[in-house]
């Protein structure tokens, strides 16, 4: 073989090679962040007696707007 032929084939595998431990990086690092993202999530806890409440039903009808907006003018058109 030509000794042409045989660098391209050496630079071929050379970056080859380059691009396998670029890969490799890629993979441990994206690991590495997975693994500080989970961590950070397992920290955080969630409190649901820190939860602001207005005192009336539980969910989304604990808001007067509820009632003013829906409740009320379905009975007043039953009435009228």
């Amino acid at each position: 073989m030509s000794n042409k032929f045989l660098q391209m084939v050496d630079s071929a595998q050379e970056s080859k090679r380059e691009f396998d431990l670029s890969v490799t990086y890629l993979k441990d690092s994206l690991h590495e962040s997975v693994a500080t993202a989970q961590s950070k999530v397992q920290q955080v806890s969630f409190n649901k007696s820190g939860m602001q409440t207005t005192g009336w039903l539980k969910g989304s009808l604990s808001y007067p707007w509820v009632i003013i907006c829906t409740i009320i003018p379905a009975v007043m058109e039953m009435i009228a």
